[in-house]
């Protein structure tokens, strides 16, 4: 860097490089990376306090997405997530691309709430089943799998493998369970990272319904034409209709039995959370009694708090502390590791420094950049963390635009976005890896779905990006 460079900026970018570099090799645990900012800012920094640091480890951001995390937990613990996805299922009928656009809207649609790998580790057993009993009931597949055999059984999985309704259904769970979280903020690490970034850095506060404006529609453009390329174009499935698909998804269902008080109350208070995060901000628009991340405590502290109802669970509350310890504390470090280093950007004043030195990229027309951005963070988070990436990159790609003269939201949506769309390895996301694991995708169907679908979204976020993300913040 130029000898002009303040010490401070130096500082920041030496340590951005540091974490960026762990974060994305894992040298160690990325939560323990993300506590570096407690320890180098102020011991090299006479300047920067330690409650300065600290204070971005209990930003409202982050207690926003703890509300989040204690809300599906409590879906899951009471079942409640199990019963959307099968009734989304019974409702769709059973003819093969209906079957795997059902097992895609289910799962896109929990996606928003709960955490994607939570949504793909619950709906990849249950396609699972529904093509098991395909591959016992039809002559679809190569191999002829007999009553009983389990899904650990290779010849199952093989079975499984060479049908290509199978393999867009496996791909569709993992994909939808990427896509559908882009819909809100808290359904996925690199948006509530956007948020917490535009707050702290730039006071911009993108409230939770605005984001839905923004993200919904991407999610929804997105996951049709994924289903799409995977049952029309790349993987059309070879049957017309599936034997006892229907029977199936009524047997699981059946087997819920009757709504429970626990999930009743859990079902309220998730609309109750999700009418508020949408609706305060529209009806209190210029100072809302309560914030999104006051409703997420709110919600927590009511979980806590209610009875479970019933005779048979006297004394129990919809969520209990044993329960809470299943919070991805990790994650929350995380955010708060990004958080502190983004702020370190600004005060240091190396957003101002990277803003200064990238004045020539200003000849470029703003949508060549936008897409460039988009591009180059959707192949880079493939091999990287994509919450590690988006905590990387948000501070930079706002330095950038504000060095062009456009508002720094501008490259800040299309970081947030694209860090989640990486659809093309087993690396690149959790549900990726899950779909993989199971072993009833191979890394060549998942290149071959993921390369098309990569593209596709470079230009959707790009799309969206310049229009709807423009007009909705007034960029």
């Amino acid at each position: 860097m130029p000898g002009d460079v303040p010490d401070a900026a130096r500082l920041t970018a030496a340590t951005a490089v540091l974490m960026g570099a762990w974060w994305m090799t894992e040298a160690l645990p990325i939560p323990a990376t993300a506590l570096l900012p407690l320890v180098i800012f102020p011991v090299f920094n006479s300047e920067v306090k330690i409650n300065d640091i600290g204070a971005s480890y209990g930003n409202n951001i982050i207690f926003l997405f703890m509300g989040g995390f204690l809300l599906a937990l409590a879906m899951q613990r009471w079942n409640l997530h199990r019963r959307i996805a099968l009734l989304t299922l019974k409702v769709m009928g059973a003819k093969p691309s209906m079957m795997v656009a059902a097992f895609m809207v289910a799962t896109g649609f929990l996606s928003m709430w709960v955490s994607n790998t939570a949504t793909a580790v619950m709906m990849i057993p249950i396609g699972v089943s529904v093509l098991m009993l395909i591959a016992q009931a039809s002559g679809t597949t190569e191999i002829k799998i007999e009553d009983g055999a389990s899904p650990d059984d290779q010849a199952v999985k093989d079975a499984v493998i060479k049908s290509d309704f199978g393999t867009a259904l496996m791909l569709g769970i993992a994909y939808a369970a990427s896509i559908g979280s882009l819909g809100t903020l808290i359904g996925t690490p690199p948006n509530t990272l956007l948020a917490g970034y535009m707050a702290d850095t730039h006071d911009v506060h993108i409230g939770f319904g605005q984001w839905m404006l923004v993200g919904v529609p991407l999610s929804v453009i997105v996951l049709f034409v994924c289903w799409f390329l995977l049952t029309k174009v790349l993987f059309k499935p070879e049957i017309k209709e599936i034997p006892g698909g229907k029977k199936l998804i009524a047997n699981e269902y059946a087997k819920l039995g009757a709504m429970s008080s626990g999930e009743l109350r859990v079902l309220i208070i998730f609309i109750a959370a999700a009418l508020a995060w949408i609706f305060v901000p529209i009806i209190w628009s210029k100072s809302p009694p309560i914030t999104d991340a006051g409703i997420a405590v709110a919600v927590g502290l009511l979980l806590f708090a209610l009875p479970a109802g019933g005779t048979a669970n006297k004394g129990v509350r919809l969520i209990d502390w044993e329960t809470a310890t299943k919070l991805p504390w990790g994650v929350l470090l995380l955010f708060g590791g990004g958080l502190a280093l983004s702020g370190q950007f600004t005060s240091s004043g190396l957003t101002q420094w990277i803003g200064d030195s990238v004045g020539a990229l200003g000849a470029l027309p703003i949508l060549v950049i936008v897409l460039l951005v988009t591009a180059g963070v959707i192949f880079l988070t493939e091999l990287t963390s994509n919450t590690a990436t988006a905590a990387t990159f948000l501070p930079v790609a706002g330095g950038i635009a504000m060095g062009m003269g456009y508002d720094p939201m501008l490259l800040a949506i299309p970081v947030a976005l694209a860090a989640t769309c990486a659809f093309m390895l087993p690396v690149a996301t959790p549900p990726n890896a899950i779909a993989y694991g199971s072993g009833y995708v191979t890394i060549g169907q998942m290149v071959k779905g993921g390369l098309w679908l990569n593209l596709f979204s470079i230009v959707a976020i790009t799309a969206v990006t310049m229009t709807l993300a423009m007009w909705i913040f007034a960029l």
